[in-house]
Parts: C-alpha cells; structure tokens; sequence
C-alpha cells in the first residue's frame, strides 16, 4: 500500500474555524496516517451507500482531489469547511438535547492498494479531552486507538485508459446508538443501495435459512428457542446490528443440546451481510417479518404440541424426563394439562 495523498485539517466548531495542521514529528504522524487508514481498510462498515444523483457537490470535491493533483489542498479545505457549516447547523437542532458535535481532525487519503485498485478515505477521529494541540507526540493524544469515530471508504480503479472509476462505497460510525444522519447523507451526499424493508427481509431470511432452519433436525430444543428468540428480535423497533445479533442474541445464548457449537454460528452469520448482500447495521421494519411465535412439534404419530407464542423461560416450563428404563417423556408444566391426564387416569381405573 502507498499513500498517494493526504491532508489533515482541524474542523473547529467552537471557533468557527477550520485550518491545516502540520507537524514537526514526521514519522509518528505518518504512523499515525498509516493506522487510520488500515483501520478504516479492515473495517466492513455499516452500510453501503451510492452518491446521491441530484446532489453532486461532494462528488465533485471528491473527483477534483482523485484527478488534480495541483488544487488538492484547496479543494480540501473547501470540504472541510462544508463539513463544518453541515455540523453548526446540526449543532443547533440537537442543542435542546444538550449534545456536542466535537472539535476533530478531518483525514482525507488517497492510497494505492495494488497495480490498478486505491481506495479514497475521509476519517473524522475525535481528540482526546487530554489533547493540547497536535504536535505529532502519540503520548500528547493522537487518537490512534479506537478514536475514529466517522468515516467514508469509497473502492477506486484505474481502468485501462488510466481512467479511475469508483466502486463500493461504505460508511462506519463509531456511534452505534444514532448514526449520524448529517455525517453520509448531509455532508457526503449518500444514498443507501438497499431500503430498511429491504435489508430487514433479506437479513431474516438469510439467518432464518442459514442459521436458524438446519437446527431443526439435530437440536430441536435450541432450534425452537432460537427461532423465536430471533423474531423477537426482527419483530421490535430499532437497529438491526450484525454483531449484536452474533455476539449477544447467539453468542451469549447457552444451549440444551451441549453439541450445538455456538462459535461455529457465529461465524456462519459473519459471513451472512455479503454472501446475501444486506448491511451489517440498518433500521429494522418489523412488519415484513410475518413469521409468529409458534411451532408445531411431532410427538407421536397421534399427538402434536403447538406453540401458539413465545414462552418466557421455556426450558422451567417444558422439561425432558426418562424413567431409567429407557422410556423418553416430555414434562410441561400446567394444571390445566395435570387435572385433564388426572381425569383419564381416574376414567381408566373405574
């Protein structure tokens, strides 16, 4: 990888500034440079966006910093600066909410990744409250660790006139509560390649098809509870988050069947966003998950248990049992159930 072009600038909203900065340690920032882009590289990112055909200003900028190499730093500071009009105007609508947009260093890159493929990256990381003023000294705050907090990856080819040409587009924000309206649609000018209701359908069907069905026939206790577990999750308000539904909804879940290898899925529903092409993080619409809280498990040739919904702490009201002799039973816990078998036990003894 080589570093084309880079630029940081200092996006001030409290002065109502922005201004280049420079350094006098020029190999920690250029180490700096290196792990911001690696970082943003190596990161899938939240969703994958295409430019906004009716709004073409940041395009624009975008093209004149990959294609003129003569006006770069102007047209730099040109998008820095509607970076920060974008921010003062969001500023004001989220004051009520006593909220702060903070003061950041804006990192524009143009790096070559192989012979024909770079990639172009905008990265707003945050100072450090502990910051005095750049000065290229890690130990002075550079906020190398986990401080990128926004951020555009844009894939670049040159094909073979020596014409770049972009391609795949994704954001990352570190904020994973409210992303960032202001930051891809206001400021970058983005539109999302694939709608809520889009990315919430395929994104079930994928994990129902993939994670989900094939447990049926070899751990039937976990499949039901991670069935109904998971459209729980698709069928409530919020965000749909790849990585919380991997590591919180099946990575904390402890199974009944002890060969059920929850690391093994994990891993499965990693590789879900791209084999089925859906975002890693969107806004759920729980209405085009039609699936209810129910299931139907044969248990003998002349009796079916239908679970009409889901069932808090399932596993206290519905048990195994074997009576040492090698005789398998189903326990479920219901007074209703016990004085209807009661009574036909009494009918069969009269």
């Amino acid at each position: 990888m080589e570093i084309q072009f880079y630029t940081l600038l200092k996006v001030d909203n409290a002065t109502n500034s922005v201004s280049f900065e420079t350094f006098a340690n020029t190999q920690n920032i250029q180490d700096y440079i290196w792990e911001l882009i690696n970082n943003c590289v190596d990161n899938e990112g939240d969703r994958e966006y295409i430019f906004e055909p009716t709004l073409q200003t940041t395009k624009n900028y975008i093209d004149n910093i990959i294609q003129d190499s003569n006006n770069r730093n102007e047209i730099c500071k040109l998008l820095a600066e509607k970076l920060l009009v974008v921010e003062n105007e969001t500023q004001e609508r989220i004051a009520h909410l006593q909220k702060e947009i903070p003061k950041g260093i804006l990192m524009i890159s143009f790096s070559k990744m192989t012979e024909i493929e770079y990639k172009f990256v905008i990265t707003k990381a945050d100072y450090s409250e502990f910051l005095e003023e750049l000065s290229g000294d890690k130990r002075s705050g550079l906020p190398t660790k986990k401080k990128i907090f926004k951020s555009f990856i844009m894939n670049v080819s040159s094909n073979e006139n020596g014409e770049f040409e972009y391609g795949k587009i994704i954001t990352y924000d570190s904020n994973t509560s409210t992303k960032a309206v202001y930051w891809w649609k206001t400021f970058l000018e983005l539109s999302e390649v694939r709608d809520n209701e889009k990315n919430t359908l395929t994104a079930y069907n994928a994990i129902k098809k993939n994670i989900i069905d094939p447990l049926r026939r070899t751990h039937k206790q976990d499949y039901l509870y991670l069935r109904n577990t998971t459209i729980g999750y698709f069928r409530t308000d919020g965000d749909f988050d790849i990585n919380h539904y991997k590591d919180n909804i099946i990575g904390s879940y402890q199974p009944f069947d002890k060969s059920l290898d929850i690391n093994e899925l994990k891993k499965k529903i990693e590789k879900l966003p791209q084999k089925n092409k859906f975002d890693n993080i969107f806004q759920k619409t729980p209405r085009v998950v039609t699936d209810k809280f129910k299931d139907v498990i044969k248990l003998t040739n002349e009796i079916d248990l239908n679970l009409k919904q889901d069932i808090l702490n399932i596993e206290r009201i519905i048990k195994p049992h074997e009576d040492g002799q090698g005789n398998q039973y189903i326990m479920i816990l219901s007074s209703e159930g016990y004085q209807y078998a009661e009574g036909l036990t009494k009918s069969r003894n009269e």
